[in-house]
């Protein structure tokens, strides 16, 4: 079935965040807009695209929180539980570890993210889809949803304990495609070089494995080919929060738009490095296309 009128091609689930970061050196950005769906999306409408959100948010969602969502998204997918809207400190420790340290007493709502029953009838059938979702969440959404899916699992899922229940949801869930980042799949594989746990993905039934891997780059793979993306130099980092999720809504944009697998990790990569340039989320108004295109160009260039 075709995408209605006015439907996007891309949809992001998820949940959206207040974030109150913190750099190691002291400086604070307060009540940024977050949620690794909001990230993601914005990736993808760096390259002009206008994704659908369908997220869970709270009461008290600030006004300029709403309107950078409405101005760049389709929100007609939000759902507004009764519940105060989440808020989390993000500490950044030198190294770029982090801890998310929750500021509100009810997180999992919007931790779980949307579900099945909070999508708008109108992204039922569209190209791509991003998820933000733990292994109950995807198991659901996979058995409505007809598109492209990437599926990003959520980080609290990812212990060894875990692994039988990830091997599960990659065979029988016909995922297209699996995005955690290096720390979450050797946490869950042990600690492996890049392509030998791509290769134990792939094994446990993964369709096709997009590693991320920070300033080391991205890997994107399936079972006949596999393709290195550096990450894209930055003349500096301000803020690494949700890099990792801009990646893989860029990433999706390249997919649905029939770029090739380097093609379409390249538009990742390019979205992450402008997502470290600024702070919190992503503003693709602010961003100069023709640097992005020559972002882009030269990382095909030298791929």
């Amino acid at each position: 079935m075709p995408n209605q009128p006015d439907a996007p091609r891309i949809v992001g689930v998820g949940g959206v965040f207040i974030d109150d970061i913190v750099l190691p050196s002291g400086q604070t950005y307060m009540g940024q807009l977050g949620g690794g769906v909001v990230h993601a999306l914005m990736g993808a409408a760096l390259w002009g695209e206008r994704p659908g959100i369908c997220a869970t948010v709270g009461q008290g969602l600030p006004p300029a929180a709403y309107g950078h969502l409405s101005t760049h998204l389709d929100t007609q997918g939000l759902h507004t539980l009764d519940l105060p809207q989440i808020r989390a400190w993000q500490l950044f420790e030198e190294d770029g570890t982090r801890r998310e340290l929750y500021r509100v007493r009810e997180t999992v709502p919007f931790i779980r993210g949307a579900q099945p029953e909070h999508l708008p009838d109108i992204y039922r059938d569209c190209q791509g889809y991003y998820l933000l979702q733990g292994f109950e969440g995807v198991r659901a959404w996979r058995k409505i949803l007809r598109g492209f899916i990437l599926w990003e699992p959520l980080q609290q899922i990812m212990t060894p304990e875990n692994r039988p229940i990830m091997q599960d949801v990659l065979r029988e869930c016909d995922i297209d495609l699996v995005s955690p980042n290096l720390v979450e799949a050797q946490a869950v594989y042990g600690n492996l070089p890049p392509e030998e746990l791509i290769a134990m993905m792939l094994a446990d039934g993964a369709q096709a494995v997009a590693l991320r891997m920070g300033g080391k780059g991205s890997i994107v793979a399936n079972r006949e080919e596999q393709h290195y993306i550096p990450a894209v130099p930055v003349s500096r980092i301000v803020d690494q929060t949700g890099a990792g999720n801009t990646y893989c809504g860029g990433l999706l944009w390249g997919i649905t738009s029939g770029k090739n697998w380097f093609e379409a990790g390249a538009a990742g990569a390019i979205a992450a490095s402008f997502c470290l340039e600024g702070v919190g989320v992503l503003n693709p108004t602010q961003i100069d296309l023709a640097e992005r295109n020559q972002r882009y160009q030269k990382l095909l260039n030298n791929g």
